[in-house]
């Protein structure tokens, strides 16, 4: 239900997105009927690409949305270690990880306060295929805990690819933003709306030493 509640948020901006190539398709549909009649292959196939552009970026966002709302991961409402639900995602990520050649490096802090497992094991795979598409020669993700002062959970993914450009920082996490060139900017917005119902909060800056660093703040449960 939770799933389906952030898909359905976004329900309005899909189909508004959506919109933008089925309008291109159709006008390109129509000029090649035109250019058919008049015998004109070559403007022909050229219509037929940008169709096929058009469709082609529609797969990509329903994809992503089926991808989410399909996950076969159990959804628990029970309390867990972070630890667990981040290890959990990077065993579901090892075949990606592997043919990327990117590794991973641990630094968990112990005693970790248990979390409901909820939906971060689809936000912590995000984050872990969005470092692995940040270095497309192979790389290092390193992924640490720490928990801070007020007791909020800290969880950082910092990668060894290029960075991103300052200003995108806060742009990325909206709808359909995305510094990718194949992207469709839903990733990073559905999972700041997962972490919103922990009361927590994402942020995104670049490493001093290169990559880009993702930090998931997880505040304490308040207690009934």
């Amino acid at each position: 239900m939770e799933r389906l509640a952030i898909i359905g948020k976004h329900a309005a901006e899909v189909a508004h997105e959506l919109n933008n190539p089925l309008d291109g398709i159709l006008r390109y549909i129509n000029l090649t009927i035109r250019s058919i009649e008049q015998e004109n292959v070559g403007k022909s196939k050229d219509y037929l690409a940008h169709c096929r552009q058009g469709l082609m970026r529609m797969i990509q966002i329903v994809s992503e949305l089926l991808e989410f709302s399909r996950s076969n991961y159990s959804v628990q409402e029970d309390h867990i270690k972070i630890e667990q639900i981040i290890e959990d995602a990077v065993k579901a990520m090892d075949t990606k990880l592997e043919s990327s050649n990117v590794r991973i490096f641990r630094n968990y802090q112990p005693d970790l306060p248990l979390i409901r497992s909820g939906n971060l094991f689809a936000v912590f795979c995000n984050l872990i295929k969005n470092a692995i598409d940040a270095m497309p020669a192979g790389g290092q993700l390193n992924i640490s805990t720490r928990v801070m002062k007020d007791n909020t959970a800290a969880i950082e993914f910092c990668d060894t690819g290029a960075g991103f450009a300052p200003e995108d920082a806060e742009a990325i996490f909206e709808p359909f933003y995305t510094t990718k060139d194949k992207g469709t900017g839903l990733g990073l917005a559905i999972c700041r709306d997962i972490i919103k119902k922990y009361n927590g909060r994402i942020t995104a800056e670049n490493a001093s030493q290169g990559g880009s660093i993702f930090t998931v703040y997880l505040p304490p449960e308040k207690k009934s």
